[in-house]
């Protein structure tokens, strides 16, 4: 587990987040999860300069347990993680109660169409290919009642 850093100083979750964006009326809490430490924290800085609350995990079972904990309007998963793959990540949080309407975007380097077949089928609203456009994913997060596919 590691310390939350921002608005809840102390505050012990198993993942940092610089709290950026509480407050922020476009932002959104997002858990951010992907192995790649480097990059995961640095597109979380990225949200979070944009105003987003962002949380990380480096692997599916500590995005499991954040999820359960946070309850994040958004959801950001690699596909390969250690522990618990994005696919098995995303279909357990979206089996629990409070994940109905949590949009849930692979971010990933996967981009055939059987990954994006087995990302749908696991609950993923959107697939985003790896490097990131930002542009794109800002407008997700601007808009994440909108769960229509990303193209192709």
């Amino acid at each position: 587990m590691a310390r939350v850093r921002g608005a809840g100083k102390g505050r012990t979750v198993g993942a940092r987040s610089a709290g950026a964006g509480r407050g922020a009326v476009a932002g959104r809490r997002v858990l951010l999860a992907d192995d790649h430490k480097d990059g995961a924290d640095s597109l979380a800085e990225l949200l979070r300069l944009k105003g987003h609350d962002v949380f990380v995990a480096y692997d599916g079972e500590q995005a499991l347990a954040l999820a359960g904990t946070l309850h994040p309007e958004v959801v950001l998963l690699d596909l390969a993680m250690p522990k618990l793959t994005g696919y098995e990540a995303a279909a357990e949080i979206r089996r629990q109660p409070w994940a109905a309407d949590v949009l849930i975007i692979a971010i990933t380097g996967w981009g055939f169409a059987d990954n994006r077949r087995h990302a749908r089928d696991a609950g993923f609203d959107h697939h985003l290919m790896k490097p990131v456009e930002l542009g794109t994913l800002q407008a997700l997060l601007a808009a994440p009642d909108d769960k229509s596919p990303t193209p192709a």
